[in-house]
């Protein structure tokens, strides 16, 4: 198939034969074609484009029931070495063990995680209208997550352990490990959860060691008081004259609370729809007044 310039809407161009150009002479310039072109491509059909962010809900709402999962290693040792006469060890999780006055945190800081199940009904927005759903099966496309849904996890201890508390001449204290000076060494003890409590409250305790009459003692932290002291996980601080130090350094999705987990999106769910799979994450939780263990979980596509 062979096109003219005519055909598209041109006009031919001409071709003007050289001409001698004197000195100080100034050619007029050549006449312009200012007629717009016209591209036509023809074709009877039209095309219907639908958006991809409307093939899927914008949000889902999964209501969900608090599962707190029990710590049971409850033969943990620990002891502190102090200027080389090893005390008494005792051991970790047993109440006998606290210092006085550290007892509020223990009763309901031996958990190791919270699961969040699943009920089987949830809620959802698609193209500015709410529906509601059960089970799996969404409006458009059905729901792929595990179970339970998510657990949150929290920093446990989960052999004995042994520290180390040296003076030096130089009147600091050497703590070992992890071999630092004038420090509070901090770890993880387990997550703290009663019914009813907000979700920002569901967080990660910690345990430090300490000496009362010659014995190895426990003393507890929350997240909250560590926060109050301007010493959060995981960079620590300075109280008073000593630096708290976290070790290990505990990971985000362990001293993040329930509520914040949630928030960073660590609770995730698939969505299959006409062979596409879009993945939605958390962004928070909603407690349900009247109901202290069950929770609406908010997801958005990604």
């Amino acid at each position: 198939m062979s096109f003219s310039a005519t055909s598209w809407g041109f006009k031919p161009m001409r071709i003007l034969p050289p001409s001698k150009i004197t000195d100080g002479y100034e050619p007029s310039p050549p006449e312009l074609n200012t007629e717009k072109g016209v591209l036509d491509i023809g074709s009877s059909s039209e095309c219907d484009l639908i958006e991809e962010s409307k093939l899927v809900a914008e949000t889902l709402i999964l209501r969900c029931t608090l599962r707190p999962i029990p710590y049971l290693n409850q033969d943990i040792k620990v002891r502190l070495i102090s200027e080389g006469n090893p005390l008494e060890d005792v051991l970790l999780y047993d109440k006998g063990s606290l210092t006085y006055g550290y007892e509020r945190e223990f009763e309901h800081s031996m958990v190791q995680g919270i699961a969040l199940d699943y009920t089987g009904k949830g809620r959802g927005v698609q193209g500015g209208e709410a529906f509601v759903f059960e089970g799996a099966d969404l409006k458009e496309g059905c729901i792929r997550c595990a179970n339970p849904l998510y657990v949150k996890p929290f920093s446990v201890e989960s052999q004995s352990y042994a520290e180390r508390s040296t003076s030096l001449p130089s009147r600091q204290i050497l703590i070992s490990p992890p071999g630092v000076l004038n420090a509070r060494i901090l770890r993880g003890f387990g997550g703290y959860y009663k019914e009813g409590i907000k979700l920002e409250d569901i967080q990660q305790v910690y345990y430090s060691l300490t000496s009362v009459e010659n014995k190895t003692r426990v003393r507890l932290f929350s997240s909250t008081v560590l926060h109050e002291q301007h010493t959060p996980a995981p960079q620590g601080g300075r109280d008073f004259n000593k630096q708290i130090l976290f070790h290990p350094s505990p990971e985000r999705h362990h001293y993040l609370s329930l509520s914040g987990a949630l928030a960073e999106g660590f609770c995730s769910l698939l969505v299959e729809y006409e062979g596409s799979v879009t993945k939605f994450t958390s962004t928070f939780g909603e407690p349900i007044v009247g109901h202290p263990n069950l929770i609406d979980v908010y997801f958005k596509p990604i």
